[in-house]
């Protein structure tokens, strides 16, 4: 940092203010303020050691310090967050799909529709795994989970139906990036468990996989 003395910073900045611009820009009461806060900070300084800092630079250091922590408490969280589609699929161990449903409409009859709708995403595939048609491994997140049942049983989605690729988007939005679901996102997820309840198979599981049992 280069340093002046109170003389030759004085005389720097009244050669500044004689600039035309200046003198066009600001007069009057305004000018004198500018004035004033100038010859402030270029008189000012802080003793730190023994070394004299002018109050200016420091303040203008202060400044971007400040913005510094305001870009870190704002941005940081959203990195955390990262992509909601690459977060994995949480259900409860011990929970069955009925036992999901039956949470789902308690949240939907208190009127938080956003946990019934995440619940009901749940339920459906939880259900995928009690019928088989689903192997149970941790750490997938939903939209392989429904890529997965997609293949299974197709994308049911078509006449204004809610589809699985879809719902799996819906279930990341709002579980992982804080987006809330309404009482309409509610309904078409549970009109989607109920068809995924009922659809057959449309082509063979993989030899590998669980057998397919179909509820009666």
């Amino acid at each position: 940092m280069h340093m002046y003395d109170r003389d030759t910073a004085r005389r720097m900045l009244e050669e500044e203010l004689a600039d035309p611009a200046y003198q066009q820009q600001f007069s009057g009461p305004l000018r004198e303020a500018i004035d004033r806060l100038l010859r402030w900070l270029q008189q000012e300084a802080l003793s730190i050691g023994g070394l004299q800092i002018p109050a200016g630079p420091l303040i203008v250091l202060l400044g971007i310090a400040a913005a510094v922590a305001v870009a870190i408490l704002l941005v940081r969280p959203r990195l955390q967050r990262g992509d909601p589609a690459r977060q994995p699929m949480d259900i409860e161990e011990g929970m069955t799909s009925q036992m999901l449903r039956q949470r789902a409409d308690q949240h939907a009859a208190a009127g938080d529709y956003d946990a019934a709708a995440c619940d009901r995403f749940r339920a459906l595939v939880r259900s995928g795994e009690e019928r088989g048609v689903l192997r149970r491994t941790a750490g997938r997140t939903a939209t392989e989970i429904a890529a997965e049942l997609t293949g299974v049983f197709g994308a049911l989605d078509g006449d204004g139906h809610l589809g699985l690729s879809a719902a799996a988007a819906q279930f990341n939005l709002s579980r992982y990036g804080g987006h809330r679901l309404s009482r309409q996102d509610d309904e078409q997820m549970r009109r989607l468990d109920e068809r995924l309840q009922s659809a057959q198979p449309i082509s063979s599981a993989d030899p590998g996989s669980p057998r397919l049992v179909v509820p009666q």
